[in-house]
């Protein structure tokens, strides 16, 4: 689902709007035709239980909230950050990202999190060795840097390596 919200919509015959959204019932004919064993009720609860973190139904339309490759508008207007974001990432790009700054990679965003425990855990899903950031997100704000917020994640464009610090990664289990 994800996938085809969030990368390749056209391949499937959907037409997004410029925020994402396709039509829920030409999603779920998509859906249906690539899950043939999944009855539409099931379909249904799998796009609820991505919860609103992920998707977002709007009457008629669905969307995926973040993560796109595809061009959609920014989620809205720009919001204040918290002092402090994190992002997590594999050790062999922590350098890198540290004398460049932090740029999204397959995706039109940076993905930042609240919480040192939410961005390790979406690490840990991509890599066994990671490291984690401190974005200064505050001071980076008042220095240009626009943040939007969709859900429990905060999406931006770029981040400047002087706003961005090495954590010691607490131990999560």
């Amino acid at each position: 689902m994800a996938y085809v919200l969030r990368h390749n919509p056209a391949r499937y015959g959907l037409q997004p709007d410029r925020q994402g959204f396709v039509a829920l019932e030409d999603f779920m004919h998509v859906a249906a035709r690539r899950y043939p064993r999944v009855a539409p009720e099931r379909l249904r609860q799998l796009i609820d239980a991505g919860g609103s973190e992920r998707f977002e139904i709007s009457g008629s339309r669905l969307r995926a909230r973040y993560g796109h490759s595809i061009a959609v508008d920014p989620p809205g207007p720009p919001v204040a950050p918290p002092a402090r974001l994190y992002h997590g990432t594999d050790a062999s790009r922590a350098d890198a990202i540290l004398a460049e700054g932090l740029r999204p990679l397959d995706r039109r965003m940076v993905h930042v999190s609240p919480t040192a425990e939410d961005a390790l855990s979406v690490a840990r899903r991509r890599t066994e060795r990671p490291v984690l950031l401190r974005i200064h997100a505050q001071e980076a704000q008042q220095h240009g840097v626009v943040f939007y917020c969709e859900g429990k994640v905060y999406l931006t464009a770029y981040i400047p390596p002087q706003f961005l610090q090495l954590e010691d990664a607490p131990q999560i289990e």
